[in-house]
């Protein structure tokens, strides 16, 4: 929603046939003009002198009341340029009525000196004032405008870490009773799957009865491993942590995933930090995390074959983080000395507009029956107890991007 689209239009929206918005920009354009505007606008400011100089003529001379016409320009000098704009018009306008100017026109009589240049001081001084009471109150404008933009941006930033908390209570109850569901329906499952293998060993010779029971023993064991999901969702379990080197873990996960790489056609391409130090983790939920996220990226690649990227480094974060709508944490600050992984694929990569959903619970981008939709949720659950960040986006180059951001803790720098 557009706050700003939200607030009581201002007087100026009220002019008929000219849009609130419109009218705004122009009013900014010609207050504070530059390059060619401010060109004629000073032009426009000069004839205007010089036609209050015409006038005062036309009427009589410096000696009537028309001359204090030419405070009009001044300050709309004032107005555009500020101080500068002000002493300039008050110059000019103090010649055009001065020394050649009569005081008299009918009688002939011209006005002596003293009395055109006092009437230029008090030019100067209408000039000098206005410029600086309008310099005031352009900063001023300025001030207010900032501190608007800036109440705009933290009523949005509220809204959104309003939204974020609801989403987070919503989620907190769908895990409750997810958990619930599941511990109702495991054992039941359990049971049927007993009941599953049983026929599977006594209807050998049917081969209709047969491929029946199989397709029924695969659709138990999906619903198993959504079942296994849920929990591990759900579950709210304590870390084991230990200092862990992060290259070794990395080599053991390509082991387990071996089979799937050569399967796939898959080449691994490692480049791993060395003398990379410690980091505090448990190892058997990190792996899990790593094996979920090379699994995606080698499906990703359609069994056609592909590279699977695996990096490691340790920097000093530049910049405070790190895309919260994509998964990354935000409780990174510039100056945090991290350690970095990075698994890349050379797949299609992800549609942006689904970037977003990646780590929603059953949101899954593969084909129907293909995936759960829990790995990646689980797999952030994990990076968030352990206090490091995950986020995945797509290559500049073909595929897709997965990076996980772990904070060294005191005693693991050096």
């Amino acid at each position: 929603m557009n706050i700003a689209a939200t607030k009581t239009a201002p007087a100026s929206a009220a002019v008929p046939g000219v849009p609130q918005d419109r009218l705004a920009a122009w009013i900014e354009h010609w207050r504070r003009p530059a390059g060619a505007s401010a060109v004629a606008v000073q032009l426009g400011l000069l004839l205007l002198i010089l036609l209050t100089g015409g006038v005062v003529y036309a009427t009589g001379g410096t000696g009537y009341v028309w001359v204090h016409m030419m405070y009009v320009p001044i300050i709309l000098a004032s107005g555009a340029f500020g101080l500068r704009g002000g002493l300039v018009s008050a110059v000019v306008g103090g010649l055009v009525v001065g020394p050649f100017m009569p005081q008299d026109v009918a009688m002939g009589v011209p006005q002596d000196t003293a009395n055109w240049l006092f009437r230029s001081l008090f030019f100067l001084l209408i000039g000098a004032f206005s410029g600086l009471l309008f310099s005031w109150g352009n900063r001023q404008l300025e001030r207010l405008r900032a501190t608007h933009l800036a109440l705009i941006e933290t009523h949005e930033e509220l809204k959104a870490a309003q939204m974020s908390l609801i989403q987070n209570a919503k989620l907190e109850s769908v895990g409750r009773l997810a958990a619930g569901v599941a511990h109702e329906v495991k054992n039941p499952l359990a049971v049927i799957q007993l009941g599953v293998d049983y026929l599977t060993n006594t209807v050998k010779g049917d081969d209709g009865m047969a491929e029946t029971v199989l397709d029924m023993k695969d659709a138990i064991e999906r619903a198993d491993t959504v079942i296994k999901g849920l929990l591990d969702f759900s579950r709210s379990e304590q870390l084991a942590l230990a200092p862990c080197d992060l290259n070794a873990l990395l080599e053991e996960t390509l082991l387990l995933v071996k089979h799937e790489v050569t399967r796939n056609h898959v080449t691994v391409a490692k480049d791993l930090q060395e003398d990379l130090p410690p980091v505090e983790l448990d190892r058997n939920k990190i792996k899990q995390v790593f094996i979920n996220l090379f699994m995606n990226a080698i499906q990703a690649m359609n069994s056609k074959g592909g590279t699977l990227g695996v990096r490691t480094r340790r920097q000093l974060l530049a910049t405070a983080a790190v895309e919260q709508s994509r998964g990354r944490a935000s409780h990174f600050g510039p100056g945090d000395d991290i350690v970095v992984v990075d698994v890349e694929d050379t797949g299609p990569g992800i549609p942006e507009e689904k970037l977003d959903q990646l780590f929603d619970p059953f949101f899954t981008t593969k084909a129907i029956g293909s995936g759960t939709g829990l790995g990646l949720p689980v797999s952030r659950k994990i990076i968030e107890l352990h206090g490091a960040a995950i986020g995945i986006s797509n290559r500049e180059a073909k595929g897709a991007a997965a990076q996980i951001i772990f904070k060294l803790a005191e005693r693991s720098r050096s």
